[in-house]
C-alpha cells in the first residue's frame, strides 16, 4: 500500500514541477508566472518529500535494504538537487549577486528535473510498467 501511495505522489511531484518549468520557460510574459512557478515548485517539493518518505517507511516496513539500487540512489540525488534548488530559487530574491544565482537555480533545477525522470523511469521499470 506504502509503494502505490510513494507512486502516486512521485508521478504528482514531476507534474507539478514541470508544470512549474513551464511556467517559468513559456509563462513569463504573463504577471503571475513567478508566483505560480513557485506555487507549483513548492508544491511539487513537498509531494516529492512526502513520496520519499512514503519509500522511506516502506523499505522500513518491509525489512528491505535502503538504497538498494540505481532507482534509489537516483531518486535521493532528485530529492537532494530539488532541495538544492528550491533553496537556492528563494534565495535569489535577496542574494546580492543576483544573476550568478539564478544561473545556479536553473543549472541545478536541469539536473534536478533529469535526475526526477530518470528515477521516476527506472522505477516504473522495476515495476514492470515500462
Amino acid at each position: 500500500m506504502l509503494i502505490v501511495a510513494h507512486l502516486s505522489l512521485m508521478i504528482a511531484a514531476a507534474l507539478c514541477l514541470i508544470a512549474g518549468v513551464g511556467m517559468a520557460m513559456f509563462g513569463r510574459k504573463k504577471k503571475f508566472w513567478l508566483k505560480w512557478h513557485k506555487s507549483f515548485n513548492t508544491i511539487g517539493f513537498c509531494l516529492l518529500a512526502a513520496g520519499a518518505v512514503m519509500a522511506f517507511a516502506n523499505v522500513m516496513i518491509s525489512a528491505g535494504h535502503h538504497l538498494a539500487g540505481p532507482h534509489q540512489w537516483i531518486g535521493l540525488t532528485a530529492f537532494i538537487l530539488t532541495c538544492i534548488t528550491a533553496s537556492i530559487g528563494y534565495y535569489s530574491f535577496k542574494a546580492a549577486n543576483k544573476p550568478a544565482v539564478r544561473i545556479a537555480h536553473r543549472w541545478i533545477g536541469r539536473l534536478s528535473g533529469l535526475a526526477i525522470l530518470s528515477a521516476l523511469t527506472l522505477g516504473l521499470m522495476m515495476i514492470g510498467i515500462l
